[in-house]
């Protein structure tokens, strides 16, 4: 099926990008993927929410995508940045279905990426701030 991406700054011309995916995260979409966030991120994404609702499927190469971009986001390259300062950015996903949360969860990622309910409420946990982020496995 492939894997279809849109995504929007919110607000626009923000730090925040939310990115809609839609079919499988796999071998033959992963690189589109990885493609895709990098480009955001060189736009001036710091934060993103991928929004899972309509993601069927999650291999091992797309898990491989969510492990480098999260690294990305948390250990920034730009000049000046403190990966440890306001400058290190985050990686969130939402709304993610029963199958796919259970390859999150097998594989760890639910201890490193935090899962949401809904877009809506990783925006409003965004938009507090991160001392009022729950640690991963927490939500």
């Amino acid at each position: 099926m492939g894997l279809i991406m849109e995504s929007r700054f919110a607000p626009a011309g923000g730090g925040l990008a939310i990115v809609t995916l839609t079919g499988e995260l796999d071998v033959a979409s992963a690189a589109e993927l990885r493609g895709h966030l990098a480009a955001l991120i060189g736009d001036g994404a710091g934060h993103l929410i991928l929004d899972f609702a309509r993601v069927e499927f999650v291999d091992s190469n797309g898990l491989s995508v969510l492990a480098g971009v999260h690294h990305l986001l948390r250990h920034p390259r730009r000049p000046g940045a403190d990966e440890h300062a306001a400058d290190a950015g985050a990686l969130a996903v939402a709304s993610v279905n029963q199958r796919v949360r259970q390859v999150l969860r097998t594989s760890g990622f639910t201890r490193i990426i935090p899962i949401y309910p809904s877009v809506e409420t990783a925006i409003v946990v965004h938009e507090a701030g991160p001392h009022h982020r729950p640690a991963p496995g927490e939500r």
